[in-house]
């Protein structure tokens, strides 16, 4: 059993099988294959990548027969070994890309059951990375042995068992024409309603910008904020319009003394207090 790498593969999405489905051979292609280097395995440390795909594809195509799938690897260990399905030579069904090896598997109607059933939820593709050659006795290299359903995963990273294309099939490419109809209308009111959502967020800015400027242009006629600070009164109004109202109930207005400089009334009269002093005391 050394000169075998036995691996599985999760079945994540299985559950979005219908129950209605109509089982076909026109099966999606399955990733059972990535690149990597696992220390973990019973037989040992083994390293899976592009180039021991390629090979493993070259192989089969120079083969005489398809790979089989059976069940619990029985074609290893049982027997007797039936297929729950077969990965075609013609036309061919196996490829390597981007560092992974995929297939197209061809269950039989057994198979297809416990699938669907949810018997059987795992693949477990066997990897011989020694392969003798019958005719000629060479070591061939990498090979794809068989698969097999099985409950006992090895590896979770590829993808799950399908049974036909229906599965790759969008929402609306399944849906009646009454259900099209339908999303067509909620799609026209759901514009609608966003449509009329910008508006009012727009009249409401708008409002918020032509109160904050009516405030701030009363505090400056009312001498609680210079026309100076104007830019950065409407910056804070804007940002909090509440806290700007109990700041100017509290604010005090300055007057212009002789000279032209302004000041608070509460510091006019302090002999000390310059109006530079008055003017960044009256700043925000």
């Amino acid at each position: 059993m050394k000169d075998f790498i036995v691996l599985s593969v999760a079945a994540a999405n299985f559950f979005m099988l219908k129950n209605a489905i109509e089982i076909t051979g026109d099966n999606p292609w399955l990733k059972i294959g990535i690149s990597g280097k696992w220390e973990g395995h019973p037989v040992g440390a083994f390293e899976l990548n592009q180039a021991t795909f390629d090979q493993m594809v070259g192989n089969f195509e120079k083969s005489a027969v398809d790979i089989v799938c059976d069940y619990e690897h029985q074609t290893l260990y049982g027997d007797q070994a039936p297929a729950s399905g077969w990965i075609k030579k013609i036309p061919l069904s196996l490829k390597a890309e981007n560092g992974e090896l995929f297939a197209k598997i061809e269950w039989t109607d057994k198979a297809t059951t416990y699938i669907k059933n949810i018997e059987y939820r795992y693949l477990s593709p066997v990897f011989a990375p020694n392969t003798i050659d019958q005719a000629t006795g060479a070591n061939i290299g990498w090979t794809l042995h068989s698969v097999a359903l099985t409950n006992k995963p090895f590896l979770q990273e590829l993808d799950e068992v399908r049974l036909n294309k229906l599965n790759n099939q969008t929402k609306e490419e399944t849906m009646t024409q009454e259900e099209k109809d339908a999303m067509t209308a909620l799609q026209a009111e759901n514009a609608s309603l966003k449509a009329d959502k910008e508006k009012l967020n727009a009249e409401v800015l708008a409002n918020k910008e032509a109160s904050a400027v009516a405030k701030v242009d009363a505090a400056i006629a009312a001498k609680k904020i210079h026309p100076d600070q104007k830019e950065h009164a409407l910056k804070m109004c804007k940002a909090d319009m509440d806290g700007f109202d109990k700041f100017m109930e509290t604010a005090k207005p300055f007057v212009t003394a002789p000279g032209g400089n302004d000041l608070f009334d509460n510091k006019q009269h302090q002999p000390n207090a310059t109006a530079d002093t008055a003017i960044s005391a009256a700043r925000f």
